[in-house]
């Protein structure tokens, strides 16, 4: 099963506990070679003074590979590095360890060109993240897009599949909080030479809805760039 690592969080004075290093929470089953699985991201412990809670952004600020701008009143994750990423730095924060060896090979043969990922700390103390990879042909990132998609629907209960017509995503729900007292969603679709992912953590139910809309919107973007 799939979950995003997060890296290099501040913890908000809120009860959605941060995100933060590469040694995230072990994924709840293991993955088998052709089925890519993540770690959940782990709280660094340190809680966020208030000059750096979220408050509205007042500088724009370009993306990398077309991510959509942080939310205006959002703070974004500490660690994150606001350009392209190689395949090995997109793998390794990504996907969890036992991972990441076997998805650099599969990324290297479907044609990784470029990889980003960014995340942020909502006001309301949730958690979002958009993951995006670029392959050199739409094959690619289709290959990708099902591997992603089937370990979504595997993931064992009281996780619950969901589907979005609108941009032909798959995601799934865990309603179990973490160590980080968050529960969450992922949500995956395809887009031309493009995988997008996008996670949400909340320490309440997280917004299905919400999740969709925030994919709908990017894969919306990417179609009008290209």
């Amino acid at each position: 099963m799939r979950k995003i690592v997060g890296v290099g969080l501040l913890a908000l004075a809120v009860p959605v506990a941060g995100c933060a290093s590469t040694a995230g929470a072990p994924a709840n089953s293991s993955p088998t070679l052709s089925s890519p699985a993540s770690a959940r991201p782990s709280d660094t412990g340190t809680v966020a003074p208030a000059a750096l809670m979220p408050t509205a952004s007042s500088t724009a600020v370009s993306t990398p590979l077309g991510i959509l701008p942080l939310p205006p009143t959002s703070h974004p994750w500490a660690e994150n590095t606001n350009a392209p990423m190689k395949l090995d730095a997109f793998i390794d924060k990504f996907y969890d360890p036992d991972s990441q060896a076997g998805e650099k090979s599969l990324y290297a043969q479907r044609g990784f060109v470029s990889g980003a990922y960014e995340g942020w700390f909502n006001a309301d103390g949730s958690q979002q993240s958009i993951a995006i990879a670029r392959f050199s042909s739409a094959s690619g990132a289709g290959y990708a897009f099902g591997d992603l998609s089937g370990s979504l629907r595997q993931d064992p209960s009281p996780s619950k599949e969901f589907t979005d017509s609108a941009d032909g995503a798959v995601g799934s729900q865990d309603p179990k909080l973490d160590s980080q007292g968050n529960a969450f969603v992922d949500i995956t679709a395809h887009v031309g030479d493009y995988l997008v992912d996008v996670h949400e953590y909340s320490a309440a139910t997280p917004d299905i809805a919400a999740a969709k809309a925030l994919l709908l919107k990017q894969v919306e973007a990417l179609k009008s760039d290209s």
